[in-house]
């Protein structure tokens, strides 16, 4: 029975719902924009200029401190890193304390703590904000730089750049930043191996003593703390901190290019492109336009899926799985970007919805609908922004650095959800530029140049390397040769065909010296395509790889496996003896791409496209014929990895020429590896045990 009484009342209800005058064609009208209170902020200056800035919030327990040096940025030039370098080592050591100290005093207090060549933050219990700010006072006044640290630091940084190279976002990150503001601008600087060498003990000292001055500075203390309190601590703190006269500095400013420019970062054979359609904009904080401007770029692109680019670009034509914007603002210059991650065949079709999508936002209105779901979204995502202490810090700055209204930020949705229809096209026509951008792509230059000169206003092609240096593209397409010559032309060079077929079996031992340590590398193979690759450390496989002619196996310090599937087609192809011999028996396809300099020389590059996998490029020597580097990307479980190998120091063994230096790099390797032959043997016996699992 009263299962029954629920499910009557259940109907009574929806049918009194059902019965009420409720319009359905007209939108529900949004409620008020909810008041933001993130407290009052008081003010208050030492006299050696430190601006303190203290927010109230005794909700609880808790209190964070910013330290913000608000210096002009300076060039780097060609030490670029060095800023980062600085607020790095600021953490190793004080006058007081080593850095193990520092970690155990903040750890102990179970405190947070982040570091910068701008700046402190960190926040803590209310009972252990004495105990933190003498750890943040001591290594913002007393910090010594160890050069021990620096070395450290540098090696670090060194190996974390040479992932870089070869990773597309990266690759395009860098070009575009360079291309947007110029190398002579602060924004426009590329951080490379070579920069970070140049840095010195010496350089990151100057930084701080110039600029790390307390008259060019903010302390902004948020939460469970009174202005009186504050006072006194902010006096006992840094009230020693030496005033100096701080230089400032003026940049010309960026400007977008007259119209659209396209720019290549080369990546050889990668079967997707990072997109990347950017220029910079005169957008600052303290601007009427932020808020509207920031609406209308959600509309646009801003990250959620109601964003027109996702719409267009992911749901409708599947070109990736994320298409966005963004629009930046900045005190001395801000940026507009706007890019995907699709794949190299439809890099230019991808390329032509962006800017359709950009022009489509100053020449169409949005509609209410769109523009109410994105302030909705907006609203939501700032109360919870607002939840952060480290959020309400930096609020409680930019009002004082920015000269904004008191209550800017408490009244910030109020001023949100005014935005209008009229107002995101008012907005899209002064930001967005379709025909004035920088488009650029991280991709193969082989492939993207056939297809992306008709975005550019020219019709030529920019190319750069991964640290944003254009490079000379003196590469044609030769007419004369087809690509199956120049392999003819590479057998003729080791040996000839006939020579080749006479080799039944190979055995070639290596060496491979890396961190210290001696890598013992065998390859033995036997026709017709039987394989054993094997790499050993002080008599440990740290990998082995074989094949018997149907079946492969791997194992080794990542564990063992039976390989199946495509992993286990191209294995059986790799291992077919003298391969340049059978390309076309096996179903190889060759193209001949164009010529490209390889140390020096002009070689031959052929896209090498096997049955199973994904295609490489080879590089022959126009002059020598032989073959003198290979580009292709691995896949592994733990993700793709390029890896480029250069063959040097031809000598024949047995009527065949066999390369006795091999150079290796790879995606995450610090540094290249050099594999040296000590032993090739032509024709040796070799049992069919050694391909056994």
């Amino acid at each position: 029975m009263k299962n029954i009484t629920i499910i009557l009342t259940a109907l009574i209800l929806a049918f009194s719902f059902s019965a009420c005058d409720l319009d359905r064609s007209k939108r529900p009208e949004a409620g008020p924009a909810p008041e933001i209170k993130m407290g009052e902020s008081k003010t208050f200056t030492l006299d050696n200029g430190l601006q303190v800035i203290v927010v109230e919030n005794h909700k609880t327990p808790t209190v964070a401190f910013q330290l913000t040096v608000d210096a002009d940025p300076v060039l780097e030039k060609d030490a670029a890193g060095y800023l980062d370098a600085t607020g790095e080592l600021m953490r190793t050591g004080t006058e007081n304390r080593t850095k193990q100290e520092i970690d155990e005093a903040l750890d102990f207090i179970g405190a947070r703590f982040y570091i910068s060549s701008k700046g402190i933050y960190g926040n803590t219990l209310t009972k252990f904000k004495e105990d933190f700010l003498d750890v943040m006072a001591d290594i913002t006044l007393n910090p010594i730089f160890p050069a021990s640290e620096l070395d450290k630091y540098k090696k670090q940084t060194i190996s974390g750049l040479a992932t870089q190279e070869n990773e597309p976002n990266a690759m395009a990150s860098n070009v575009a930043k360079m291309l947007r503001y110029g190398s002579d601008h602060p924004y426009g600087e590329v951080v490379t191996k070579e920069t970070v060498k140049n840095i010195t003990r010496d350089i990151c000292v100057n930084y701080y003593k110039t600029y790390f001055r307390p008259n060019t500075s903010y302390l902004t203390i948020v939460g469970d703390i009174t202005v009186d309190e504050a006072k006194k601590l902010a006096e006992k703190h840094f009230g020693q901190w030496e005033k100096a006269e701080v230089p400032t500095h003026e940049y010309k400013t960026p400007k977008a290019p007259e119209g659209n420019q396209v720019a290549i970062a080369n990546k050889d054979g990668a079967v997707q492109s990072v997109i990347k359609i950017t220029y910079p904009i005169n957008l600052k904080i303290s601007d009427e336009d932020a808020i509207p401007a920031k609406v209308m770029n959600e509309i646009l692109g801003g990250g959620v899926f109601s964003g027109r680019l996702m719409q267009n670009i992911r749901e409708d034509k599947g070109y990736t799985y994320g298409a966005r914007s963004q629009i930046v603002n900045d005190e001395l210059v801000g940026y507009f970007s706007a890019g995907a991650e699709v794949g190299t065949e439809v890099t230019d079709s991808a390329i032509h919805e962006f800017l359709y999508e950009m022009k489509r936002m100053i020449d169409e209105k949005v509609t209410e609908e769109h523009l109410d779901l994105v302030k909705q979204v907006e609203t939501g995502g700032f109360a919870r922004a607002m939840e952060s202490s480290q959020t309400i810090a930096r609020f409680a700055l930019n009002i004082e650095r920015y000269n904004l209204p008191a209550d800017y930020y408490a009244t910030y949705l109020k001023k949100l959800n005014a935005v209008t229809v009229k107002q995101v096209k008012e907005m899209a026509e002064k930001y967005i530029k379709p025909e004035n951008a920088y488009i650029v792509v991280a991709g193969d230059k082989s492939e993207l140049k056939k297809t992306l000169k008709r975005f550019d206003r020219d019709g030529k092609i920019q190319i750069y390397d991964a640290w944003g240096n254009e490079l000379e593209d003196n590469s044609t397409v030769p007419t004369d040769i087809t690509a199956q010559e120049v392999i003819d032309n590479y057998i003729d060079a080791i040996g000839g065909a006939a020579t080749m077929k006479k080799m039944e079996t190979v055995k070639q031992e290596g060496e491979i010296e890396m961190q210290g340590q001696k890598i013992s590398t065998t390859l033995i193979k036997k026709a017709p395509n039987k394989m054993m690759n094997e790499m050993t450390m002080q008599g440990m496989t740290v990998q082995k790889q074989v094949f018997d002619g149907e079946k492969g196996f791997t194992s080794g310090m990542q564990g063992e496996k039976d390989m199946e599937g495509e992993e286990l087609a191209a294995l059986k192809v790799e291992s077919t003896m003298n391969i340049e011999l059978k390309y076309d028996e096996l179903g190889y396809k060759l193209e001949l791409v164009e010529t490209e300099k390889v140390d020096g020389n002009e070689a031959y590059k052929i896209k090498v496209t096997p049955p199973a996998g994904d295609s490489y490029y080879n590089f022959f020597d126009m002059e020598s014929g032989l073959k003198v580097m290979s580009k292709k990307t691995i896949k592994t479980e733990q993700g793709s990895m390029d890896q480029v190998q250069t063959f040097s120091d031809y000598k024949a063994v047995d009527g065949i020429k066999f390369p006795h230096t091999v150079t290796i790099s790879s995606t995450g390797m610090p540094q290249p590896m050099k594999m040296q032959m000590n032993n090739i043997e032509v024709n040796p016996k070799v049992e069919d045990a050694v391909f056994a699992k």
